[in-house]
């Protein structure tokens, strides 16, 4: 069941919180299971949260994914009605859908590495330090990547210029790991958006056009229960994101 996303956000106790949730919390708005924490801290978390699921499996195009069964039936029912549309709506690779804490601590740690060689090798972080960061757990090296591109401006994004969360989710924050993230090959396809919207996918990460979240819910509803929608152009198109409307959630969470 659906947290109230105002108590959420009155309820963050750090930077790192706050941000994540800013990021990723659409997800609490869902009508299946939510994450129990904006950050889980380690694999052994991660794995019980997931054995206490009801999960699914399906095939999308070449690869096999698995979901929380809500959210994979409502998605086998958009596939189907794109199918009957003419076009497909398929994975875009093997980790399309559900992931492990490991799958996350995989791709944040190959930023993170590139990252230090890149500002070590510029001269812009003491090797010291850069060793000190590779050697802090995941959920710490969150604090500390954040850290350094907020306060010294050194990027850990795939290019340099941009934040690390534009390129890959803090491990443990990551939407994927409850099973309610589905990476779509066809979107930059507009019938894409108007199908899966229909059965209760939405793009929630300003910064993933792929990435689709299972919110469950019709889209007339989502401005109530605390998300707004924001737009991002990419080529010659437009993409709609929904995402938490921090300062009215704030603001809601304030009043008595």
């Amino acid at each position: 069941m659906a947290i109230s996303l105002a108590d959420l956000a009155s309820s963050l106790s750090s930077p790192v919180e706050k941000r994540l949730f800013a990021e990723y919390g659409a997800v609490f708005a869902t009508t299946a299971t939510p994450p129990p924490v904006i950050i889980f801290d380690d694999a052994a978390q991660v794995e019980v949260f997931q054995s206490s699921l009801s999960l699914g499996r399906g095939v999308f195009g070449d690869h096999e994914i698995q979901l929380q069964a809500v959210a994979l039936g409502a998605l086998a029912a958009a596939a189907a009605e794109m199918a009957e549309r003419g076009g497909s709506i398929t994975a875009r690779a093997s980790d399309a859908g559900g992931r492990s804490y490991l799958d996350t601590v995989r791709l944040w740690t190959r930023n993170v590495t590139r990252g230090l060689e890149h500002w070590e090798g510029l001269g812009r972080i003491a090797r010291a330090r850069a060793e000190s960061i590779r050697e802090l757990s995941p959920v710490d090296q969150v604090s500390a990547i954040l850290d350094l591109e907020d306060c010294e401006r050194l990027f850990f994004g795939t290019f340099f210029d941009k934040s690390i969360l534009y390129s890959v989710a803090a491990p443990g924050a990551s939407q994927h790991l409850s099973m309610l993230a589905f990476d779509v090959a066809e979107y930059e396809d507009c019938e894409t958006d108007e199908v899966l919207g229909g059965s209760g996918w939405y793009r929630t990460v300003p910064n993933d056009l792929p990435h689709f979240t299972y919110l469950g819910r019709d889209q007339d509803s989502l401005p109530g229960l605390g998300l707004h929608r924001i737009e991002r152009i990419n080529g010659e198109r437009v993409y709609g994101f929904w995402t938490p409307d921090i300062d009215r959630l704030l603001d809601t969470g304030r009043r008595p």
